[in-house]
């Protein structure tokens, strides 16, 4: 099969025209710590950040497992649990790893996350070099990857240790594929990666583009069969994955989820619209945020808009697939990525987020770098390159530092959200819990407030109005405050267990009780509940049951003042009690 224009081979691998010397000299070490520098520029005062209080008490700080480290039973329930609606056992062990070393502050946490994401930018450098051949373009690739904004969301981010670990054995998969014997384990490093985060079940598709460019294994006319059949095992695989993978969107453990879905046509017909708008955030990484409020109902001409725009670049791919092979790839990579996010099965009330563009991102930045190379607009001048690199690098730079100023800590991050987009309920919810952490009361009864106005509904925005009550001594309002939250969510043991404590203050001891106890019968690892009914327990002369509960609420928190304080006066009651028998 003849080599389309300005192609060569390079080591079994089709590439792109020999590039400068002063690029093709960066070879050991140096693209490596070209990479780990700018990563260094960019993150290095988020050791120093909070964790946030979205997704982290989850994944983290408030996960008793998780805070307990490598353990038998940990690693049992990583692989059985769907707390977080999708399966990711090696996400928990990845964090409890993390834990394991260095507890639960947030430093190690997010050490790790960044040094997850530095070793990511210097694999795509190597996956790039090992496919294409092109030191210069690769490095490049690396770099913008390494610095780009819309990264900061997932790389100062606790509890996005997924996401960098899936990456992580997702590359390393690529670099194995690279090799013509290296297809087994290709599958082996894209299946590790769907069981830290199930977002790349297209990967098979993504195989096959990698065949016809720069791999030079697209098959003859006559072989195609074969060839498909040699990719079966990956589309089994992720098939597999992804449909154990989807099963709790169905569980009961996952019906809060289910219910946020809006009806299906109307899912799919934000697709489009929300791949363009994804597209615009890598493209033009201004005004980001770690949170989109979710917009449905898009109009016709929208959705025509964006089916139009997405057509054209896939027909214009298409079209040059010969001449320019990278524009195929890269949107292709771009698009079979982002798609499994984009709407189609989504997890909360948002289709659009910065994080979901971290590997799909990578298309494009293919199809700039190698596109701009390819096009030969700066050979004329030796330095343009370099110069080039270093202006877009620089000014990518630049802004994610300033991003990461957002995720400082949860007052900061949620303020951006508001500052930036139409804030919704969720928004509402997450400052005014910020704020009320911080004990901003007046500030976050405000935020509150104006979540129950957009969401009457929400218990959490009722719930947290509730404790705001309840410190500020308008213990009756609080009450109501906490009942009109149970009423949204009748099964919620958080909510029971703040009614619970609520009502034995206001003398309504026995439906405190039957309230406490159904909480810690639908949660028994929620500390607070144990915590609560220990101490109506113990008021009520029930010291043994009382017992049982501090001991339980100090496992699941072991450095909580008030568990301990408890279990020891409880135990003195019992040994005081036993002397007077």
């Amino acid at each position: 099969m003849p080599h389309p224009a300005g192609v060569c081979m390079h080591g079994g691998v089709r590439t792109t025209s020999p590039e400068r010397k002063a690029w093709r000299c960066l070879t050991g070490p140096w693209p490596w710590l070209l990479v780990l520098g700018a990563v260094a520029v960019v993150y290095h005062r988020v050791p120093q950040h909070r964790f946030v209080n979205f997704d982290d008490p989850m994944f983290i700080f408030d996960n008793s497992r998780v805070a307990g480290g490598l353990t038998g039973e940990g690693f049992r329930w990583a692989w059985t649990n769907k707390d977080a609606v999708l399966w990711q056992p090696l996400a928990w062990l990845g964090h409890m790893a993390v834990a394991t070393v260095g507890g639960v502050a947030p430093g190690p946490h997010l050490v790790a996350n960044v040094v997850l994401h530095a070793l990511n930018a210097g694999l795509l450098v190597l996956v790039m070099r090992r496919l294409t051949g092109r030191a210069g373009c690769s490095l490049v690739a690396g770099l913008l990857f390494a610095v780009h904004p819309v990264n900061v969301e997932v790389a100062a981010w606790a509890s996005q240790l997924k996401t960098t670990l899936s990456t992580a054995f997702f590359l390393t998969g690529l670099l194995a594929y690279t090799r013509p014997a290296g297809r087994w384990p290709a599958l082996a490093g894209c299946g590790l990666s769907m069981l830290a985060k199930p977002m790349l079940g297209t990967f098979p598709a993504l195989l096959m583009l990698l065949d016809r460019w720069p791999l030079g294994r697209a098959p003859a006319p006559g072989e195609r069969g074969r060839w498909l059949r040699g990719h079966l095992p990956a589309v089994l695989l992720a098939a597999g994955l992804l449909a154990f993978t989807v099963l709790p969107w169905v569980a009961p453990a996952a019906t809060d989820v289910a219910a946020m879905q809006a009806p299906d046509w109307r899912r799919l017909a934000s697709v489009p619209v929300n791949i363009v708008a994804s597209l615009g955030l890598y493209v033009w990484p201004v005004d980001l945020a770690v949170f989109y409020e979710e917009r449905l109902g898009h109009s016709p001409l929208q959705v025509l808009a964006a089916v139009a725009l997405l057509a054209g670049i896939s027909g214009l791919g298409w079209r040059l697939r010969d001449t320019r092979p990278e524009l195929l790839l890269g949107w292709g990579w771009f698009l079979l990525l982002i798609l499994p996010s984009s709407g189609v099965l989504r997890a909360g009330q948002h289709a659009v987020a910065d994080r979901y563009l971290y590997v799909p991102g990578i298309g494009l930045l293919i199809m700039g770098v190698w596109t701009v190379a390819r096009a030969g607009l700066v050979v004329r001048v030796a330095w343009l390159p370099v110069a080039l690199t270093v202006l877009i690098a620089g000014l990518l730079g630049w802004q994610a530092h300033r991003q990461t100023d957002y995720w400082v800590d949860s007052v900061a991050l949620w303020r951006r959200v508001a500052d930036v987009t139409t804030p919704g309920a969720v928004t509402h919810v997450n400052l005014g819990n910020a704020l009320l952490a911080a004990g901003r009361m007046r500030e976050a009864e405000t935020e509150l407030q104006a979540a129950a106005r957009l969401e009457p509904d929400n218990p959490r925005a009722h719930l947290n109005l509730a404790i705001i009550a309840h410190q500020t001594g308008r213990i009756n309002e609080a009450v109501a405050l906490a009942e009109r939250a149970r009423v949204c969510a009748p099964r919620d043991a958080r909510v029971l267990s703040t009614l619970g404590s609520l009502l034995d203050e206001v003398g309504r001891s026995g439906e405190a009780l039957g309230l406490l106890e159904a909480a810690v019968r639908l949660d028994p690892r929620l500390p607070e509940a144990q915590l609560n009914l220990g101490v109506l327990l113990a008021k009520s002369g029930q010291l043994a049951r009382a017992e049982v509960c501090f001991e339980q609420a100090l496992h699941l928190r072991p450095e909580d003042p008030a568990a301990a304080a408890n279990l020891n006066l409880v135990r003195r009651q019992r040994q005081a009690a036993g002397r007077s028998d």
